[in-house]
């Protein structure tokens, strides 16, 4: 069977590859990374989105402390030798938001304890609140941390087929596990006592199983604790250092660092953030490279630095330019980028 030259081209390429393939993976992370070293990425903070939950701007010191009793009752450290996962998640979950605080001095006094068990702790009374902050600018407490799980069961029947593919029915078990943590977090003025927020929070996760007896079923529940109480206080504590700080929204642009000397240049001056000294640069340049892969990075760092320069006008023109020039797609991105900025 004769083959057209092309169609022999490429069978000999896919059979050079087979028989090579064991000596060119091992280099493929080594051209990946060989490429991708061409480009770097400026982060830019677009905008700071306020906190949920807003800190007065003069607290400067804070304090954290535990006053939550779990419903099912705990032993302070100070009576018992050793703590329970429970335990351990909670103090896990205070020292998580104690680091997460936008406070130049935050620490974590001794638990209280002097909550409810089935509640939310009362709240600190006025006069005795300096007893309880040790004199800080602020006092965020743990007023509740309430962790349970609930099992329910129902008896069901299910369809099953014999060998014969005849359909009859057998007694089963359906079985739901609730397990739920709700918190509560109240800050305090640390010198007047004033209640200066309030936080309740809430996260649950529910599992469903079927067995032929009660016993099955269970024994699925034990062996798929994949979500646990240390799994919801620390999604608990992520959101609540999330809503109490701060957000910054971010973008991120791509520009190039190799090529040439006066991409190499161009590339420092945007690491740095000095786009103005880029723009002047850039545009005295970029006509002087013959090379249009050159110059079409060139270019791509020229745009990006028109427009962090406050030169938006600028920088659209050229992109739209550039693109109808070369029909790169990456201008055509880069355009539709800015423009709804």
């Amino acid at each position: 069977i004769l083959l057209h030259p092309l169609n022999y081209l490429k069978l000999k390429t896919i059979k050079f590859i087979r028989h090579h393939l064991f000596f060119i993976l091992p280099f493929l992370p080594i051209l990946f990374l060989f490429n991708s070293c061409k480009t770097a990425t400026y982060t830019n903070v677009d905008k700071v989105l306020p906190a949920v939950y807003t800190l007065p701007a003069q607290m400067m010191t804070l304090n954290l402390m535990d006053r939550s009793i779990i419903g099912n009752g705990i032993t302070p450290p100070k009576y018992g030798s050793s703590l329970s996962v429970i335990d351990n998640a909670r103090n896990t979950m205070i020292s998580d938001i104690k680091n997460g605080m936008p406070v130049s001095n935050a620490k974590i006094l001794a638990a209280r304890l002097d909550g409810h068990p089935t509640r939310t702790a009362d709240m600190i009374k006025p006069k005795n609140i300096t007893a309880y902050s040790n004199n800080s600018d602020g006092l965020f407490c743990l007023e509740q941390f309430d962790f349970q799980e609930q099992r329910n069961y129902k008896d069901i029947r299910k369809n099953q087929l014999d060998k014969d593919g005849k359909s009859y029915t057998i007694d089963a078990v359906s079985a739901t596990r609730l397990i739920y943590l709700r918190t509560f977090w109240r800050l305090y003025d640390g010198k007047t006592g004033r209640i200066l927020m309030e936080i309740p929070q809430y996260t649950e996760d529910k599992f469903e199983t079927e067995g032929l007896s009660r016993q099955g079923v269970n024994a699925h529940l034990d062996t798929t604790q994949t979500v646990t109480v240390s799994t919801l206080s620390r999604q608990l504590s992520r959101s609540l250092i999330q809503d109490i700080n701060p957000k910054q929204v971010t973008s991120s642009w791509t520009y190039y660092k190799k090529g040439n000397s006066i991409i190499e240049s161009s590339a420092n001056m945007i690491k740095k953030g000095d786009f103005r000294n880029a723009t002047t640069y850039l545009a005295n340049n970029v006509k002087s490279i013959s090379s249009e892969k050159l110059k079409f990075r060139a270019n791509i760092n020229l745009i990006t630095s028109y427009f962090f320069n406050k030169q938006k006008d600028e920088a659209l023109q050229l992109a739209a330019f550039e693109y109808n020039r070369t029909n790169k797609r990456e201008f055509r991105e880069l355009y539709d980028k800015i423009y709804i900025r």
